[in-house]
């Protein structure tokens, strides 16, 4: 269910805490600037550790998860990883452009109205209803820059 960017509320934001930090901070200037527009964002990154440690801890902006968060079939079962996806977004954004089976989990189990993803094999479509094929010399950011096309397309 795709909305008017205009009318768009609210947005998460996953990746992978092992990506490189370049690509990182350009995801949170990307959240930023949809913040600035009036839009709420939401952060979720991925720890792939088996815990998250006593200092790693969350707030409302930046959200965190961890191995622990996953069963042994990798279904989403910590709380507040559960509270997340439950959330309705208008937008949710796999911000990984590798292939990570957990960022898909998440894609899979969250209610968001609209998913968007790096198309990186044919197996994935079915998972979101945008995918982007990352090129260019930044992929990250020539795939941010088509989001943003793609999302302001929508009436």
């Amino acid at each position: 269910m795709a909305k008017n960017f205009s009318i768009i509320d609210s947005v998460l934001i996953v990746w992978d805490a092992t990506q490189p930090k370049q690509e990182i901070e350009e995801l949170k200037t990307f959240g930023h600037e949809l913040r600035q527009m009036g839009k709420a964002i939401t952060f979720l990154a991925y720890h792939p550790i088996k815990k998250l440690t006593p200092v790693m801890q969350p707030n409302e902006l930046y959200q965190l998860a961890s191995k622990a968060d996953f069963s042994f079939f990798e279904v989403p079962k910590g709380v507040e990883l559960k509270k997340n996806l439950a959330k309705p977004f208008d937008i949710f954004i796999n911000g990984c452009l590798k292939e990570h089976k957990l960022l898909i989990t998440l894609a899979a189990f969250t209610q968001a109205k609209f998913r968007i993803g790096p198309y990186i094999d044919a197996s994935d479509t079915h998972f979101y209803e945008l995918m982007i094929k990352p090129n260019g010399a930044d992929l990250l950011e020539n795939y941010l820059i088509e989001i943003g096309k793609h999302l302001k397309k929508i009436h």
